[in-house]
Order: structure tokens, then sequence, then C-alpha cells
């Protein structure tokens, strides 16, 4: 089955364009204009990814995020925010609520599309990844997106996900805040410092850290590079 992009905006043109923008592509597009239909359609199944544009007439796209984290399939459905905002602290807050890729406008609707099968892609390539990879307490399932410390259950957002499986398959050697924003945001800036990427490294490794509890201490703090998780 193809997969879904439901896209939540006050502008019923926006469906329309990416629909013909994809006409090429497998996946489908829907469109509706209130939060409670595309936490619907994410938590029954039907939507593999959420694109939102700006905040929801009925809501704030926050508290979409919060609400569609908040449930076991609607964790497991990519959500992309789309929005005028450009600021340094509206992409940290956005990743820092669990948004799989934040696309400032203006952006054309191929583009965008394009941009969203990149994200769907990855996100597939990362389900059919291989086998649970086991460093130290924890056991981390990409197929998943599933993670064990000590035999307990964590729950991460998916790129807390991401950030912790990177490090672990690069257990024991420093990686630097510009490797992190490439090989975990894919993030394209030359230059992190000036659009904000290293305060968002800095912020969700706090966030992991935090969610790791008494094995924090196993995700090491380089001081001016960046960071390595401890070989056990």
């Amino acid at each position: 089955m193809s997969p879904e992009i439901c896209v939540l905006s006050a502008t019923p043109g926006l469906g329309e364009e990416l629909q013909d923008a994809l006409a090429e592509e497998p996946a489908s597009v829907t469109s509706v204009q209130e939060t409670a239909a595309a936490i619907r359609r994410a938590t029954c199944g039907c939507a593999t990814a959420i694109l939102v544009d700006e905040d929801p007439p009925d809501g704030s796209a926050a508290e979409l995020l919060r609400r569609l984290r908040s449930t076991d399939r609607g964790r497991d459905c990519l959500l992309v925010m789309l929005s005028s905002r450009t600021t340094e602290i509206d992409r940290v807050i956005a990743f820092e609520l669990g948004a799989d890729d934040y696309i400032p406008k203006p952006i054309g609707p191929r583009e965008l599309g394009l941009r969203l099968i990149a994200v769907l892609r990855r996100h597939r390539d990362e389900k059919t990844r291989g086998e649970a990879l086991v460093s130290g307490p924890f056991v981390i399932d990409p197929r998943t997106e599933r993670v064990t410390c000590s035999g307990e259950s964590l729950r991460l957002t998916s790129i807390e996900f991401r950030l912790l499986e990177h490090l672990a398959r690069n257990a024991g050697r420093v990686q630097d805040r510009r490797e992190l924003l490439q090989r975990v945001w894919r993030w394209c800036d030359e230059d992190p410092e000036r659009t904000g990427g290293s305060r968002t490294v800095d912020t969700h490794v706090k966030r992991l850290r935090e969610k790791l509890g008494s094995a924090s201490n196993f995700i090491e703090t380089i001081r001016g590079v960046g960071y390595r998780l401890r070989v056990a």
C-alpha cells in the first residue's frame, strides 16, 4: 500500500497542488482542515505522514505534535511542519516536540513534494534496516524505532531515536555537531552556528539524557566538539 500524506491546511489548494506534484510518485495525498481529522488519520494507521501548514485554524502545531506523540500509532506517523516562521527558536521548538522535518516557506509544490518523499524514503529505509543494535545497556531496534535500556522500554521521539542510534553505531568515536546535524537531522546548512544548528543538537542531547535516567552518563560531552557514546 502506498504511503498517505495528510495535509492539514486552511488553504484547500495546497493538497491539490501537492497531489499534482506527486502524480508520478508512489504516494497519495488527502486534505483536512481540522486537527482532530488529521489525528484520526494518523491513529487509525491511514496516514503515514502529516504535513502541517502553519498553525491549524483550531489549534497550534505544537499542540498537534503533543497529542500525536502521546499515542502509540501517533508516534509512528511522521510529522512535517511547513511554516513562514524561520527563526532558530521556531526550528528548535519543532524538533524538540518531535517534528521529523521543518520546511520554511516559500517553497514550490514540486520541491515540497520531493522533500516529503525523501522523508518517507528515509523512514522506510530506517524501518527495514538490519537487526537490533546492542551498545552498552541499550538495545536499539531500527525496524520498530524501539529502545530498551537495561531491559526497560524508553519512549523516544523519532529524532531522539535517530540521535541515540547514530551515537551507538559510532560508539567510542566523537561525533561533532556538524556531523550529527547532517546524519540525524539531514541539515544542509553550511554554517550550523549561524542557523542555530549547534543549539538544536545540544537541546536534544539534554532531552535524551533526561529520558535515559541513570544511563545518561553514557553520552559524553566533548567540549568544543560534540558528543560520544561511551563504550561499556
